[in-house]
């Protein structure tokens, strides 16, 4: 492998476990998004249920 063939494989490399972290952390946001939401759901639905209950 020569010199040049090297400098490519290892920025290949560096690009892709970039992109692994950027998709790493990605992840985590959407996780959190989904746990907001579910909770702000399940919150719409005890104050739905609890003014349907008390009408």
């Amino acid at each position: 492998m020569s010199d040049q063939d090297r400098m490519v494989l290892n920025e290949l490399t560096r690009k892709v476990q970039q992109q692994e972290k950027t998709i790493s952390q990605l992840v985590k946001i959407i996780a959190a998004t989904n746990r907001r939401v579910s909770d702000a759901a399940s919150k719409k639905d005890e104050i739905q249920h609890d003014y349907t209950f008390h009408k």
